[in-house]
């Protein structure tokens, strides 16, 4: 008999310490063993957990560098005697001392791990050897495969579904899959003349089919080129068969108004208007609303606008353009229609034929609020002294692309001292625009460079000396600082003559349809086959 510690009775947690012990250092055992004797280590705690499955157990071994048949047999639990017999029966058909770098190896075992019932090796894209292994014999033979898997396949197979990510390509992905060379190389060749697999994007998820028995082969691929058009490619005929499924985009009119209340976005999504075409409906009044200052609750809108469904599912998917909408804002009345004539008349225009493009942008960029504005008496954030600020601070999250507010020409584009990262561009009419504290440039920016009205000319940022991001504004006009907020315009031309009547015409009929209580018909716009063109 042995005596019983007493603490060990009386102290539970004395057991537990013990218990917690003994299981680390079990498990330093096991680590242990795995970094001294590797894989074999693994694959044998693989066959112990998967004997509960009653499933055969196969182990996949590539071919490395100056590897013998004999190591790897070894390496996975099987007898220097057993490895002699499969290299002797083997001999008639392959000499397994040839092994070659980069062939597969695929081991069978019976549930229980203890006995191996098969052994197949790649000994070309077409041809494995196949030894069957039984306790009282070994039976040797080659098995010749199609390189493309027949139509009319019926074995079981498996999906994969790869998420695509930067650098990935296809043959990559496949090789990863165990799909060989021939296979990767004839697909892609077949999929480029419908659709360059070579263009792959990050995100897309490249669905494959593969046989679940070796050599694997391609029973399937798809993947989503975009949102509408989808690459189907399929094995036949000793090739693949490539298909493009492009979905019909039918257009439907919808119309939707509301009161603002706390901010146009929130007003306009609960309207059921989407978060893309509220962004559309502010381009559309760039030139006259300052939707972060001339916003207040109570102020009113209306829109009419195109929505996209697929015509086989009648889903939605996506918005096409602003048709006409009304913005009553502290009591002034701002209408948009749009009007397409030709090649030179393309935009939109209030109810009197007037375009609401201008010389200038009401503001530079989307951001959730003006922090400053302009003044000659404002205490310097950093400094504690007042001194003027001739321009207007956007406070943005970091990385808000800032727009060019007309076209123009970048006359400097670098550091400003306590400007931080600074854009300037010149304006005809004697205007140069300020764009200071800016975190990166946009792209291909320098002196010298030509932008456009609304072009990404850098992202908001707190370079220089700034107490958080935010884009400080200015404007400059013959020597003196004026404020964006007065900027003059200069409008483009008006409709006239027949334009102008055929486009009276068009304004009652979408007034109608915007203000009539209801659902429009679905068939009021006809079906079309494009993206959306603004």
């Amino acid at each position: 008999m042995f005596e019983v510690n007493s603490n060990w009775e009386k102290k539970p947690h004395t057991r537990r310490r013990y218990y917690l012990a003994g299981i680390l250092a079990l498990l330093c055992v096991l680590l242990l063993a795995v970094a001294m004797y590797g894989g074999s280590v693994w694959n044998g705690l693989t066959k112990e957990l998967s004997t509960v499955s009653g499933e055969p157990i196969q182990s996949i071994v590539t071919v490395k560098t100056d590897d013998t048949i004999y190591e790897i047999l070894a390496e996975n639990g099987i007898s220097r005697g057993t490895a002699d017999d499969i290299v002797d029966a083997a001999k008639k058909i392959f000499d397994l001392s040839k092994l070659v770098a980069g062939h597969d190896f695929v081991l069978t075992f019976t549930p229980n791990g203890e006995r191996l019932t098969k052994l197949e090796y790649e000994i070309s894209e077409a041809a494995w050897l196949v030894v069957d292994v039984s306790a009282h014999s070994i039976n040797v033979q080659e098995k010749v495969v199609d390189l493309i898997l027949p139509a009319d396949y019926t074995g079981p197979m498996k999906k994969i579904d790869i998420i695509v990510k930067d650098g990935d390509t296809v043959y990559g992905l496949l090789q990863n899959q165990r799909i060989s060379p021939f296979q990767i190389s004839l697909m892609l060749k077949c999929a480029k003349k419908t659709f360059n697999l070579s263009g792959i994007r990050p995100g897309h998820v490249l669905s494959v089919w593969v046989t679940e028995d070796f050599p694997k082969r391609i029973g399937g691929v798809i993947y989503p080129i975009d949102d509408l058009s989808t690459l189907k490619i399929t094995p036949q005929d000793n090739t693949f068969k490539v298909e493009k499924h492009t979905l019909t985009l039918e257009t439907r009119l919808e119309r939707a108004q509301g009161t603002i209340k706390n901010s146009l976005y929130e007003s306009a999504i609960a309207a059921g208007i989407g978060p893309e075409a509220v962004m559309d409906l502010t381009d559309v009044f760039a030139w006259d609303i300052n939707f972060f200052s001339d916003i207040r609750d109570g102020d009113t809108f209306a829109v009419l606008y195109e929505r996209y469904y697929i015509k086989e599912k009648g889903l939605p998917r996506g918005y096409g353009r602003i048709l006409a909408a009304r913005f009553v804002t502290q009591g002034e009345e701002h209408t948009a229609f749009y009007y397409e004539k030709g090649k030179s008349i393309k935009g939109y225009y209030n109810k009197n034929g007037k375009s609401l493009k201008k010389q200038f942008l009401k503001a530079p960029l989307n951001y959730r609020r003006i922090s400053s504005g302009f003044t000659y008496h404002r205490r310097h954030p950093i400094y504690h002294i007042v001194r003027p600020h001739l321009g207007v601070d956007y406070a943005a999250p970091k990385g808000t692309p800032v727009v060019a507010l007309g076209d123009g020409r970048v006359v400097y584009c670098g550091w400003a001292k306590g400007f931080g990262k600074m854009v300037r561009i010149h304006h005809s009419g004697g205007y140069t625009t300020w764009y200071g504290h800016l975190s990166r440039f946009g792209k291909s920016m320098h002196v010298g460079k030509h932008v456009s009205q609304g072009q990404v000319i850098g992202y908001v940022g707190a370079t220089g000396v700034a107490t958080g991001p935010h884009l400080d504004f200015r404007v400059k006009r013959g020597g003196n600082f004026v404020n964006p907020s007065k900027l003059g315009s200069v409008k483009a031309a008006p409709l006239g003559g027949k334009n102008l009547t055929e486009f009276k015409s068009i304004v009652k009929q979408r007034l109608v349809l915007m203000d009539s209580p209801g659902k429009i018909a679905v068939d009021t716009a006809a079906t079309v086959k494009r993206s959306k063109n603004k």
